[in-house]
């Protein structure tokens, strides 16, 4: 691991307007090339019109790691759960700045996807105006029945508390008031959310509690980044370099037999101090940042779903959006909770397209080929 034209005035011509037709030269469009599908651009063309190309295949069959969980439609949200603010199924994000590029994506798992349940994780990822790049990363806690939005508030509460105090240099900023600030912002939102007279931080932890991981991300000379990590509750983070994930920070604690404890101690529960981790990112290292559905599956990194995350970044260039979410999406049995992961490293370039032919059936009526 490395140590991070304008137009002139008056009345234009009719073949000057920008609502009137083009007149531009007619071009012989291409043959279509074996292999490839031809496809209605649209209902009710012309018969001078063609069909497009199609290039790649549009049924992308789910990940199985090892045995799958059982297949489910996603049910709409149910009336237990409050309809505002809206929470989506899943959410992805991703881009890059001159220095860093950046993957995330916050999904529902399986068994909310059954049972109806709103997805508790959230994740906000933003590039500052002077080149900083934060995440929060946050899993509303299963017994707070409405910790769907805990997580949205304390993701967006923290990443406004950043945006206005951080200041020019990251090891100065006062972590334990960025904490301060996000829970009692999960107090006030309960305080207005149950119409309450005073602001009740018991009623907020039974509510609204929620995990938070917050992250800046700064460029630490050519090619590395430097990150400096917070977080409450058994959200984590790790490192993959060299093939290896290296755990930075949270996760599961363990009982003195060694079991992974379930319980979760979350905001508006602040910790009496904060102590940020901080790490460097070489260009072939990746930063993650994850709630415990990635971490629980993932473990220590040896298994079948470290080798899929692996793959996924063990690639000239960054994955696309969709792979990137395809990939978290894995089925595997039992582990059927809402996953959050976002993925931070040096500037990657996109890699080259390379087309994929797909197998062409017969042509149906009504359809015909470039020419």
């Amino acid at each position: 691991m490395a140590g991070w034209r304008s137009r002139k005035h008056g009345r234009p011509d009719d073949d000057d307007s920008p609502t009137g037709p083009l007149n531009l030269p007619a071009v012989e469009p291409p043959p279509t090339p074996d292999g490839l599908i031809a496809v209605r651009t649209s209902l009710g063309v012309s018969g001078a019109s063609g069909v497009a190309q199609v290039v790649g295949s549009t049924a992308v069959p789910q990940i199985i790691v090892g045995s799958p969980s059982p297949p489910t439609e996603p049910a709409a949200i149910g009336p237990n759960y409050r309809s505002l603010p809206f929470h989506p199924d899943v959410v992805i994000d991703g881009w890059s700045t001159d220095v860093v590029t950046l993957r995330g994506v916050s999904q529902r798992g399986h068994l909310h996807r059954y049972n109806g349940a709103p997805r508790q994780d959230d994740f906000v990822a933003h590039r500052l105006p002077d080149g900083r790049v934060i995440v929060l990363v946050a899993d509303g806690v299963s017994q707070a029945p409405q910790s769907h939005i805990g997580a949205a508030t304390a993701t967006r509460q923290a990443a406004e508390w950043l945006h206005c105090h951080l200041n020019g240099d990251t090891a100065d900023t006062d972590w334990m008031a960025l904490l301060k600030s996000t829970a009692w912002a999960l107090i006030e939102r309960t305080q207005t959310l149950l119409e309450l007279d005073a602001p009740d931080p018991r009623r907020a932890e039974e509510q609204l509690a929620t995990t938070l991981v917050c992250a800046v991300i700064e460029p630490a000379g050519p090619a590395t980044l430097r990150a400096f990590l917070v977080g409450v509750g058994d959200s984590g983070a790790w490192v993959l370099s060299a093939g290896q994930f290296v755990q930075i920070l949270g996760g599961k604690s363990l009982s003195a037999s060694g079991i992974a404890s379930s319980a979760v101690v979350g905001l508006p529960r602040v910790p009496t101090e904060v102590t940020p981790v901080v790490v460097e990112i070489a260009n072939n290292e990746v930063l993650l940042i994850g709630t415990d559905g990635i971490g629980d599956p993932l473990g220590t990194g040896q298994g079948a779903v470290g080798n899929l995350l692996r793959e996924v970044f063990d690639q000239p260039g960054a994955p696309s959006l969709i792979e990137f979410a395809h990939a978290v999406d894995f089925s595997r049995e039992t582990f059927d909770d809402d996953r959050t992961l976002v993925a931070v490293c040096p500037k990657r370039e996109p890699p080259q397209q390379i087309p994929v032919k797909v197998p062409r059936p017969d042509v149906p009526s009504g359809l015909r080929p470039l020419r």
